[in-house]
């Protein structure tokens, strides 16, 4: 009996992925858990396993960035060789026959007929592409690759502007165009939609950090855990969730959908985009808890290892840029979450202290939020409790049963 491997859903948001490479080839033995390819999701990549064992008799061919739907057909076990992977992909039959009737329908019209254009090599599964006439025969008498255009008119077809807009990019020698990255492609579509959909409003505070700093380097000289400023900062805003439950909620579905855990997700620069790992439950959790698993979760993800719990969820995002000299910014809320702290550096400058003009240290936050879930009053108390524990960092330190005395 033939036995279907789908292209599997690692992730809530995940609706397409990219199989790097297969592990096995056709007419190999494999056995129920023995890995078959390694996948790119819009997070991490991932390892696909069989669930059961027999002979590999199809697999799918894969190009450079090629898209696959969850739940395709990838790979067939113990199928009949002289039928095709097509044959057991109900999907691919249901879109050939839409293809034809969308055929049907735009051969009515020939002068707005979309020539598709198949085009074919060793390497890369068939693609086709939507274009015009002038674009088919543009592309033939110049041997221009339509793969590299990306169409602007309807349903993506390659229109005239595209074309000529791209052969002005191609005679410029100081241009080189690249295929974004699948996790690229993500944060493109899902910044523009949050950008577009949701109703930010912003607040900014400054806090002044001298006691943070004198908390911090008491810390490192009495613990073998050398704590980070942004552990405390992930202490600080948990506990300042934790003084407002009601700012840890999410609107989803035009609903509210408020959480009993806080869970913090950290902002993490990849090569390849932006990934957001999660602290669970950082209200309940110590600085040295914190710190270790903080820098366990960036390692994952430098490796591409994240597990799909830990980077999807969260109450709150902090996205701290501080360390690149960065000193205020706005950040683009996370869905679904409804709210992002943007952190900046900390500066040494003139302060007021009782009247009196001395140096210190400040460092200014700014709390992004969705309007339709987080009122401007609720949002600034959110931001004001953590503005004040980071300024009386002392409870921080209470906060942290795993630190020493000091």
């Amino acid at each position: 009996m033939a036995i279907k491997v789908l292209m599997p859903a690692l992730s809530p948001t995940m609706s397409e992925g990219v199989i790097n490479k297969w592990l096995v080839n056709i007419g190999d033995t494999v056995s129920a858990g023995d890995v078959l390819a390694e996948i790119e999701t819009d997070k991490a990549t991932m390892e696909v396993e069989a669930v059961d064992e027999g002979k590999i008799t199809h697999l799918i061919d894969i190009a450079s960035n090629k898209q696959i739907a969850v739940n395709s057909v990838i790979a067939i076990i113990n199928g009949d060789e002289n039928e095709k992977l097509e044959d057991y992909d109900t999907k691919i039959e249901d879109k050939k026959s839409n293809q034809n009737v969308d055929s049907e329908i735009k051969s009515k019209n020939k002068n707005e007929l979309d020539i598709k254009i198949k085009e074919t090599n060793t390497d890369k599964d068939k693609q086709i592409i939507l274009a015009t006439p002038f674009v088919k025969k543009f592309s033939k008498d110049n041997n221009v690759d339509l793969t590299l255009i990306k169409g602007s008119g309807p349903e993506g077809r390659i229109i005239k502007k595209d074309i000529q807009n791209f052969k002005l990019q191609i005679n410029d020698e100081n241009i080189t165009i690249t295929e974004p990255s699948s996790i690229r492609k993500i944060i493109a579509e899902r910044t523009t939609k949050t950008k577009n959909e949701v109703p930010h409003f912003y607040l900014t505070i400054e806090t002044r950090m001298d006691k943070l700093i004198n908390l911090r380097k008491k810390i490192n000289q009495n613990s073998s855990i050398k704590i980070s400023f942004n552990d405390l900062i992930i202490k600080a805003c948990a506990m300042a969730m934790f003084k407002n439950p009601e700012t840890n909620l999410s609107w989803v579905d035009g609903k509210i959908h408020q959480y009993k855990n806080i869970n913090i997700s950290i902002a993490v620069a990849l090569k390849e985009g932006l990934i957001t790992p999660i602290i669970n439950n950082a209200d309940k959790k110590g600085l040295s808890e914190i710190s270790t698993e903080v820098k366990s979760l960036v390692k994952k993800a430098n490796q591409n290892k994240l597990l799909p719990e830990e980077y999807t969820g969260g109450s709150i995002t902090i996205s701290n840029l501080g360390m690149f000299g960065i000193t205020e910014f706005k950040a683009i809320i996370n869905p679904p979450q409804s709210s992002i702290i943007a952190v900046g550096s900390i500066l040494q400058k003139p302060v007021s202290n009782d009247g009196i003009i001395e140096l210190g240290h400040t460092m200014k936050s700014t709390l992004s939020a969705d309007h339709r879930a987080l009122d401007g009053a609720v949002a600034a108390k959110l931001l004001k409790d953590f503005n004040d524990i980071l300024e009386d960092p002392f409870q921080i330190w209470l906060n942290s049963f795993d630190m020493e005395v000091i």
